[in-house]
């Protein structure tokens, strides 16, 4: 079929038959043939942020604006440095982290739940107005 198809193209291409001639044969052919099997189309893949990206805008335009953009591959990299810190050291960073407000488990941190937090970090964006009309937005790009 695909050969009589070139020849029909062929033949238009020449001069040798009307682009309604053409359309007619094609048609007809058309009819005659199996439709060709339906593939399944699978939806693009999401693309992975690379950077976390924290703005703020303010509102008094005496005062800087913050504009930041942080790799993930940074983020990445210092989860793969806390697996080489030794067990004493993670204590020594929780009660640093507790002392600041942070109340977090370094040890519990792990490569696996990282990649799922960025997976999930892509959907996110978070706004914040404040009362005197500085912006704060955070999100991955």
């Amino acid at each position: 079929m695909l050969d009589e198809r070139r020849r029909i193209l062929n033949m238009l291409a020449e001069g040798k038959i009307s682009a309604s001639d053409a359309d007619g044969l094609l048609a007809a052919m058309a009819d005659t043939e199996t439709p060709p099997p339906v593939t399944e189309v699978k939806p693009a893949a999401s693309k992975s942020p690379k950077y976390l990206r924290v703005q703020v805008e303010e509102h008094d335009g005496d005062r800087s604006h913050v504009n930041i953009r942080i790799p993930l591959t940074l983020i990445r990299a210092g989860v793969r440095l806390t697996a080489l810190l030794p067990a004493g050291l993670h204590d020594q960073i929780n009660k640093a982290l507790k002392e600041s407000g942070v109340d977090f488990d370094i040890s519990k941190v792990k490569r696996e739940n990282l990649e799922e937090l960025v997976e999930h970090l892509a959907e996110l964006t978070v706004d914040v107005d404040g009362g005197n009309g500085d912006k704060v937005r955070i999100y991955c790009e």
